[in-house]
């Protein structure tokens, strides 16, 4: 009986808490002690700017396919750092360019309009020799204005940074291209006995041939032929870095038209913005 009694005591003694004890509190872990490292954090290629990226505007000179000669170009283009490089770094470029260009003076055959001349009653020596003989041109002097659309949705562009010291970085660019081709040809005189100044035959003309109905133009359709080729571009060019943020540029690309069955020559300065 007394071993019992002296059991339940111990029992009461240690389920009753000590006078003043409370009980265990869960604390958080302690903070850290680590700072944000600032903007050097979100450098996504060291040593090669804020984040390497540019995007710039271009015009310059250029010298055109199917014999059209010099003209201009303009556009733009966007470089994005992919990895580094030997010597420099490697960047993906979108690259957007316009060409524009008029060729000399040249001669054409319009077989529609000797076409038109037999129907109007000509016989054929007449008909072939146009006005004044028949009531429109055949064979006349014309000038072929020419626009070159060329966009590259993918390329790249090896920029060699091992003269930074200088202020210079050397970089070579290729890519693949889709060109955009537009043509017209415009006479260089009115020269039809009907419809004088007007289509089908003295306004701008669709291949050489004919000029659109006077309707489309008086509701400004463009005059023109158009054409879609895929093509590549290749290129090197200087940097010339003016601050942290600004660079002049100046560059030669070639592009192939239809593979290298025609080709396009740029030499052109752009103003490059770094980011």
């Amino acid at each position: 009986m007394n071993l019992t009694r002296w059991m339940a005591l111990a029992c009461m003694l240690i389920a009753v808490p000590a006078p003043g004890q409370e009980p265990p509190v869960a604390t958080p872990p302690p903070s850290s002690n680590r700072v944000e490292a600032g903007a050097g954090v979100r450098e996504l290629l060291p040593d090669l700017g804020k984040i390497g990226s540019e995007v710039g505007i271009l015009g310059g000179t250029s010298w055109n396919p199917y014999q059209v000669g010099r003209g201009s170009a303009a556009g733009g283009f966007v470089d994005l750092p992919l990895t580094r490089a030997p010597g420099g770094k490697l960047s993906y470029q979108i690259l957007l360019s316009l060409s524009s260009a008029t060729s000399a003076p040249f001669s054409i055959t319009d077989r529609v309009a000797y076409v038109a001349n037999l129907a109007a009653g000509a016989d054929p020596v007449a008909a072939l020799a146009g006005p004044p003989s028949a009531p429109f041109p055949v064979i006349r002097e014309v000038t072929s204005r020419l626009r070159v659309l060329q966009i590259s949705p993918f390329g790249l562009k090896w920029t060699i940074t091992r003269l930074d010291a200088a202020r210079v970085r050397p970089y070579f660019v290729a890519g693949l291209d889709f060109i955009v081709v537009i043509t017209r040809q415009d006479p260089l005189r009115d020269e039809s006995l009907i419809f004088a100044g007007s289509s089908p035959f003295d306004d701008p003309l669709i291949g050489g041939l004919v000029a659109q109905a006077p309707e489309l133009a008086a509701r400004g359709y463009p005059t023109g032929q158009g054409n879609i080729d895929w093509g590549f571009h290749c290129g090197a060019g200087l940097e010339f870095r003016l601050s942290k943020t600004l660079s002049l540029n100046a560059d030669y690309r070639y592009a192939g038209i239809d593979g290298t069955k025609h080709s396009l020559h740029t030499v052109s300065a752009a103003l490059g913005f770094h980011w």
